[in-house]
């Protein structure tokens, strides 16, 4: 008769080398789904056991004055500095395989499958999508939901204005984006800071890309053609995350200028999968820790939301 030793420390040994050739296959896996890495600047520049980030803002206050030719009094400029902390949090989750596994596995020569790992990556990628784009209780704000920024709703959806174009033209779908456009840029930032992205639900991407601005001169120019070419600054993204994101779950928009110092994802410590450790001899867990402060908006005014579009 057969006998194999099934000792907890070889099941041990051999679940660490197995998982150091999982891990990398899990790290080279890329999910282009989740927007958050395409929308929100990421901050990496944190250590990774950091507890708060804090940050400084300084505002300068003066006035050129005409100097006489006897004069002395200089005029000075006054500087106000103000500073402010953002909380970083610390999630888990792992994966576990038990003793009978393990052992089944080192006995027939087999390699542990990826599946579990993988699973893990695949749900923090959808959880930090959810962190940095929805907001969450212990992170905070997310991109489209952060009270502090301006939020008004449409006069009519875009799939109202689509249809109506054979009779009124593609103007009115021009002036609402540009309102938002002008709203961020002019109204609320006084021409400081111009917006960058305009976010739009995917269905309505969707239907701007595959609408034909005319059809009576056989035109071959798309209604989405016609905005990048009206605002050609201005990157159109589409998030499924929009079609539900606006006041009573209704579509909304966001139009904001994607930078740093507007808005950040504290991406304080990337997904790290730890030693694999027992506590029972039977079952043998790799635990994975992520740290985040989530989304943090630093000039708000410098984004719109406009919903029911």
């Amino acid at each position: 008769m057969k006998t194999f030793d099934a000792n907890p420390a070889g099941a041990l040994s051999f679940l660490q080398q197995q998982a150091a050739h999982i891990e990398p296959q899990v790290y080279r896996m890329e999910y282009p789904q989740y927007k958050y890495h395409q929308l929100v600047p990421l901050d990496s520049s944190a250590p990774d056991w950091s507890q708060t980030v804090m940050f400084r803002s300084m505002d300068a206050r003066g006035r050129l004055k005409k100097l006489g030719p006897n004069s002395t009094d200089v005029p000075t400029v006054d500087i106000g500095v103000s500073q402010g902390f953002h909380g970083v949090d610390t999630y888990a989750l792992g994966y576990t395989f038990t003793l009978e596994e393990l052992n089944f596995a080192l006995l027939n020569n087999l390699s542990l499958d990826s599946e579990r790992a993988m699973a893990v990556r695949d749900v923090v990628e959808a959880d930090l999508n959810r962190i940095y784009l929805l907001g969450d209780q212990d992170a905070g704000e997310g991109l489209y939901a952060s009270a502090s920024v301006p939020t008004d709703s449409a006069a009519g959806t875009i799939d109202s204005l689509v249809a109506a174009i054979p009779t009124n033209g593609a103007q009115p779908i021009i002036t609402l984006f540009g309102n938002e456009y002008a709203k961020v840029y002019q109204t609320q930032t006084n021409t400081v800071h111009q917006p960058t992205v305009f976010a739009l639900p995917t269905s309505t991407h969707q239907l701007l890309m595959r609408t034909l601005l005319s059809t009576d001169n056989a035109s071959n120019v798309t209604v989405l053609q016609f905005l990048q070419m009206n605002f050609p600054n201005m990157e159109f993204i589409d998030d499924i995350n929009l079609e539900t994101a606006g006041a009573g779950g209704t579509k909304r928009m966001i139009t904001y200028k994607r930078d740093m110092r507007v808005v950040k994802g504290h991406d304080v410590m990337p997904l790290m999968f730890l030693a694999p450790a027992t506590a029972d001899n039977i079952n043998f867990k790799v635990p994975a820790l992520v740290r985040t402060g989530g989304t943090e908006w630093r000039i708000p005014k410098a984004a719109s939301y406009l919903d029911g579009i």
